[in-house]
């Protein structure tokens, strides 16, 4: 009996143990405290050790346990009815100033009631496990173990956050919508884009300190591609402390989303999407899909702010997947939100092949699939781009195919294949109808209103791809000298100010003498195809309308929106999913502004002369500054338009090149 009493207590005793050391640490270092996960209390700790971070401990400034968004939203709505009773309190200051102890609401706007948590329970769908694939971020400022420069009151008004879902879905038709449209049209009267300008005191995202946390995985997403884009007019817009704190809080949505979705991807019947509950967001919009929207968001963000390209890839694929198992890929006539089902199924399947051209594979599964009977998304008022933009996309996978066969050189296979002169000849074939039926399209409608928008920016996007395709098509025949690059996803041709880039690949003369044989069109035909082609690109972006935070219907509303209340908007001028087709025409045009420029000065123009239309001797200097000031104007256009994206993140390496090499060319 003895012998058993102590068997017991000894079980209490390790009982106890393990209870004791799963408990949260006190102190917990600086990288785990922003992520909201455990930390050991080891120095380096387990997490920081997995992902080589820097552990550091600091003492928290804040009192009490961190309890995750529900406890998180609850705070945020308790203290904003503090407000209400105490109009003085000065927990929240509306003018700013810097007196404020944490942050500041601009706009006090009541809060929903409180909502079910964030992270739904449900069982796991087979086959779309995200326990495989890396959804780590980086915490928020540990990216190039970046610090906050400056005084802490430097950081007010740099971020923007949402009251509500009305408000977050309101800003999804006036910043992502116009460029991307994934839902079905706005359900309600659009508005001013209506949001809260949160000042932040913490170098750290903090989610008690937001007014409103999304109760969905597509909200989460949503919210994180709107957290990147600033406040109208902040002067801390470009600042990197401000950059740094709304890179922060995209994070802190993105991951929030993605933990969202392992519980909230479930498994559902073959039966009407429509049968089960609608999203919060939209009436239209089965919940059954939001976790695919969601990825399709996630895969937008991997790209645009973040600029990882597998990371791209790996939430397009994944969206694809989950699709095909709720069989959005076959059309069901009896369903009562096929707007949503078609919209979802194609907005997936695009962002499938786009992360495929940026990185150099084929899609897993094809547009012209057997399976595939979902019919395409209708605008209103307008002949549906769809069909162009699919098409596009597959003029220009097939484009960078040939252009990386054209140029990969290896001891087995040193010859090109038989029959790529023929490929060639049929994707032009190809690519030129596509022209001509884009040409003859032209988008003409009278309606206004996103979806407007979206018809006619879906159109521009199309044009610019089939061009694009053929100026990847043609672009080595143009400028062998130094076609590709291989450390550039799906070929991109990096810009530099030298006449010999660092990392290109320099052609045999056999393979050079292979590639002219197998075109049918001589060198300088070539150029001329890549100039034309990189102008067109030019005049896409260039007419490409800004995001209407002003929004309304009405056509006269929208024409007294000035170009000069558009240029002082801190937001993109799209979403920068298309840097593709810029910095590839910017390249043509650069390269060919170089060249004239040299010709011009050791007075060899006339090896320039078939650029010219019609030149003669007397109006050669003319015709040759006329080509001058179109290039310039042309890589002006692109140049403007990426800086405008520049509040996406993953698009600054490319803005920076740009600049550099607009500066160092373009004469004054």
């Amino acid at each position: 009996m003895q012998d058993k009493h102590k068997l017991q207590k000894k079980r209490q005793k390790k009982k106890i143990i393990r209870m004791t050391s799963s408990r949260p640490v006190k102190l917990a270092c600086l990288v785990c405290r922003a992520s909201k996960i455990r930390c050991d209390g080891q120095n380096p700790c387990a997490n920081c050790r997995l992902h080589q971070e820097q552990c550091r401990y600091e003492p928290s400034r804040r009192g009490g346990a961190r309890r995750g968004p529900l406890a998180a939203q609850e705070l945020a709505r308790k203290k904003t009815q503090r407000l209400a009773r105490h109009p003085n309190a000065n927990n929240f200051n509306r003018d700013s100033g810097g007196n404020g102890p944490g942050h500041h609401w601009a706009d006090s706007v009541p809060l929903p009631p409180s909502s079910p948590s964030p992270i739904e329970s449900g069982p796991h769908l087979p086959g779309v496990s995200l326990e495989n694939l890396d959804i780590s971020f980086p915490t928020p400022l540990s990216g190039d173990t970046q610090e906050l420069q400056g005084p802490l009151d430097m950081l007010m008004s740099g971020i923007r956050a949402y009251s509500c879902d009305q408000d977050l879905i309101n800003a999804y038709y006036i910043f992502i919508h116009p460029y991307f449209p994934l839902l079905p049209p706005p359900s309600s009267a659009q508005y001013e884009d209506k949001y809260v300008v949160l000042s932040v005191r913490s170098p750290y995202a903090d989610a008690s300190t937001l007014p409103y946390w999304p109760t969905s995985p597509l909200g989460l997403a949503l919210a994180a591609m709107l957290a990147p884009i600033p406040p109208r007019r902040s002067a801390q817009a470009k600042e990197d402390g401000a950059a740094a704190l709304r890179r922060a809080y995209a994070d802190l949505y993105a991951r929030s989303a993605l933990e969202s979705l392992q519980d909230s991807l479930e498994v559902w019947s073959n039966g009407d999407l429509a049968d089960g509950p609608r999203s919060s967001l939209h009436p239209e919009i089965p919940r059954r899909i939001e976790p695919v929207l969601a990825l399709g968001l996630l895969s937008l963000y991997e790209y645009c702010q973040r600029g990882s390209i597998p990371r791209m890839r790996a939430w397009a694929n994944q969206a694809l997947t989950a699709a095909m198992d709720l069989s959005l890929h076959m059309e069901n006539p009896e369903t009562s939100c096929w707007d949503a089902h078609r919209r979802c199924w194609w907005a997936t399947l695009f962002l499938v092949y786009q992360s495929s051209i940026l990185n150099g594979s084929d899609p897993i599964i094809t547009f012209d699939d057997h399976r595939i009977t979902t019919m395409f998304p209708e605008f209103r008022g307008c002949r549906e781009p769809w069909p162009l933009v699919v098409n596009a996309q597959v003029a220009l996978l097939r484009s960078c195919s040939i252009a990386r066969a054209l140029i990969r050189e290896t001891n087995t296979n040193p010859r090109l294949p038989a029959s790529i002169s023929e490929d060639i000849q049929h994707l032009e074939v190809f690519i030129l109808s596509l022209a001509a039926e884009v040409d003859r399209f032209r988008c003409v409608t009278h309606y206004q209103g996103t979806e407007a928008d979206a018809s006619r920016n879906l159109w521009a996007i199309s044009n610019a791809l089939i061009h694009t395709s053929r100026l990847t098509l043609h672009r080595v025949r143009a400028f062998p000298e130094h076609p590709l690059f291989q450390d550039k996803p799906c070929d991109l041709l990096a810009i530099h100010t030298s006449s010999r880039p660092a990392h290109d690949i320099r052609l045999s003369t056999g393979r050079i003498s292979e590639i002219n044989a197998v075109f049918t069109q001589t060198e300088q035909e070539a150029v001329q195809i890549c100039l034309q082609s990189a102008l067109v690109v030019s005049r896409v972006f260039r007419r490409l309308p800004a995001p209407n935070p002003s929004y309304s219907d009405t056509v006269e509303v929208e024409a007294a929106l000035s170009s000069t209340w558009r240029r002082r908007l801190g937001s993109p001028r799209s979403v920068p999913y298309m840097a593709i087709c810029q910095i590839q025409s910017f390249y043509v045009l650069a390269t060919l502004l170089r060249r004239v420029h040299a010709a011009m000065c050791s007075g060899t123009m006339s090896s320039y002369a078939y650029l010219l239309d019609r030149t003669s001797v007397i109006s050669a200097v003319q015709d040759a500054e006329r080509l001058v000031e179109e290039l310039q104007r042309g890589m002006e256009a692109l140049g403007n338009s990426i800086q405008a994206d520049a509040v996406f993140e993953g698009v600054g390496t490319m803005i920076r090149e740009v600049e550099a090499v607009f500066e160092s060319m373009v004469m004054d």
